[in-house]
């Protein structure tokens, strides 16, 4: 059975300033019809479209804290979906205080909505459950309240068995196929359920997002053996002085925790506009945690599923 595409669309991987080529913190994970927003950076609306996503889809969006560069796009991203005439329901997750913003920035500015927002307070733990994904948070290590993020797909079937479904009478075609998804089959008077054809259950494959904060033991544990871990990259090693003060990471502190976590795969993100190349924070990650990319604007990154 083929698996479904997990893709992972970087819109915005500026800090709290944009740049010519930078935009504003927002990351797109996308598995067939749904998306998961990741940070609402300015003018994120835009991106969005430029990178064929589409306003209509099933979408969560995940706000991991209550500064400008991460949430202020959302309003603007709220409004172009209500002139595109949406009509789904859009979950938010965030601090507490977000939804009174929303609320009141709403009023004044005087627009109403053409779908029903699902708000939840963040808080550690799992905070949501989607068609495909499960949400899970923590907290980081920000100047203000801030959380990081895993978004974690649904369990797979195990591997299928066909001498067994063969075994128990199951023709082959659908019923195959519907054992193969985790659905049970009739066959005469009896239930076959996919347990009985199949392996164990296979888990889904993990991203994690950071957001913005400085590395901790419990982000180590929280991301352990994510398949991408996409992490504050805010500073070159040199500058670990300002990582602290601004309570950001360095570009190596992120490697590192990437190493310490057993993850597959690291993209660094959320770089200072200080850095017209980031080609140097990514050689100092690389020396750490080899498997590391810097994320651009509109790069895209698919998420396999571990080897077998």
């Amino acid at each position: 059975m083929s698996s479904a595409k997990l893709s992972v669309t970087f819109l915005g991987t500026s800090s709290a300033a944009p740049t010519n080529v930078r935009g504003l913190p927002a990351i797109a994970v996308r598995r067939e019809g749904e998306v998961i927003l990741m940070d609402c950076g300015e003018g994120v609306q835009r991106q969005i479209l430029a990178n064929s996503i589409g306003l209509g889809k099933d979408m969560t969006i995940l706000i991991t804290h209550l500064h400008g560069d991460h949430v202020a796009g959302i309003l603007g991203l709220l409004q172009t979906m209500s002139l595109a005439q949406r009509r789904k329901p859009v979950d938010i997750v965030g601090p507490a205080g977000l939804m009174r913003w929303l609320e009141v920035t709403s009023e004044l500015l005087n627009f109403g909505l053409t779908f029903p927002i699902r708000f939840t307070a963040v808080r550690p733990g799992v905070v949501l459950r989607t068609t495909e994904f499960r949400v899970k948070a923590t907290r980081a290590v920000h100047s203000v309240e801030a959380f990081s993020y895993i978004v974690e797909e649904k369990d797979r079937p195990g591997v299928f068995h066909p001498d067994r479904a063969k075994a128990l009478g199951v023709p082959e075609g659908r019923q195959w196929s519907a054992l193969q998804k985790g659905r049970s089959v009739t066959v005469g008077r009896r239930n076959i359920p996919s347990s009985a054809v199949t392996g164990p259950p296979r888990p889904g494959r993990r991203i994690g997002y950071s957001g913005d904060t400085r590395p901790s033991p419990r982000l180590a544990r929280f991301f352990e053996g994510c398949d991408l871990l996409i992490f504050d990259s805010t500073f070159r090693g040199s500058d670990e002085d300002k990582a602290l003060e601004r309570k950001h990471s360095t570009c190596v502190e992120a490697a590192e925790l990437a190493k310490r976590a057993g993850v597959r795969r690291l993209a660094l993100t959320h770089f200072s506009a200080r850095y017209a190349d980031v080609a140097p924070l990514l050689k100092e990650a690389k020396k750490v945690f080899p498997d590391t990319v810097a994320a651009s604007d509109g790069l895209t990154l698919v998420v396999d599923y571990p080897p077998a």
